[in-house]
């Protein structure tokens, strides 16, 4: 390919992209697109009792307070193979994600869709008021906050934070699909591995799980516990 032929086709390119009436229903439209295959790729891979188990799974993963923390074990434990689950988990969040950072200021209009945006628009800020150093570690901030499972993060609330903080589409992108590749494969892992000492060894794999349940509920009080200083602290300094 020659470079004439090469510019003319980057400038087709930069024409439809930059033509907001072809551009915008491609961004609206394609996250749904992907979501479409997602679930083909599923309903072609398993079979189907199998197939509705996961999708509801995967519906249920968007419905507070289930997340991956809560979800990937679940399937881990009916027998779902731990690269389909993090597979299945990561491409949710991608087209989240993506749905996010394309169409933030659309999507804000839609009334429940718009709900949901405002209420991570809180939730980021509040995640500003008490860590003010991220804004020094924007990208690393970001993969960070979306890789650890706690209540108020994830793909939708990480694509707003990174909203807030000014980063470029496509990083953000990349910081939540990274954030949550790692945090899915790990939890899978985790989950596949726990599972397997449970067969050989129950007392071992109950004792576990019963340390990392005491673990997450005692990091959950924590930040609670440090999110209330935060609002006694802010009502003291307005009182003032």
């Amino acid at each position: 390919m020659d470079d004439a032929t090469g510019v003319s086709q980057r400038v087709w390119w930069r024409t439809i992209l930059e033509n907001r009436y072809i551009a915008g229903p491609i961004k609206f439209l394609l996250p749904f697109g992907i979501g479409i295959i997602l679930f083909a790729i599923l309903y072609l891979l398993l079979p189907y009792q199998d197939f509705l188990n996961l999708s509801g799974l995967l519906a249920a993963y968007f419905i507070p307070p289930a997340g991956k923390e809560s979800i990937i074990p679940i399937a881990i434990m009916m027998g779902y193979h731990w690269w389909l689950v993090t597979f299945a988990i990561f491409m949710m969040d991608a087209v989240v994600s993506l749905f996010i950072v394309w169409n933030f200021d659309l999507a804000l209009k839609i009334p429940l869709i718009g709900g949901l945006i405002e209420s991570g628009v809180r939730a980021g800020r509040e995640f500003f008021e008490a860590r003010p150093w991220i804004r020094r570690f924007s990208t690393i901030g970001l993969i960070l906050f979306v890789f650890f499972p706690l209540q108020g993060t994830g793909a939708m609330n990480g694509s707003i934070l990174g909203r807030l903080l000014g980063l470029e589409k496509a990083r953000v992108f990349l910081c939540v699909c990274t954030g949550s590749f790692l945090s899915s494969l790990l939890i899978a892992l985790g989950a596949d591995l726990l599972l397997d000492i449970y067969r050989e060894n129950n007392a071992l794999g109950l004792g576990l799980l019963a340390a990392i349940l005491v673990t997450i509920i005692a990091a959950v009080v924590a930040l609670r516990l440090r999110k209330k200083r935060l609002r006694e602290r802010k009502s003291k300094a307005g009182w003032w």
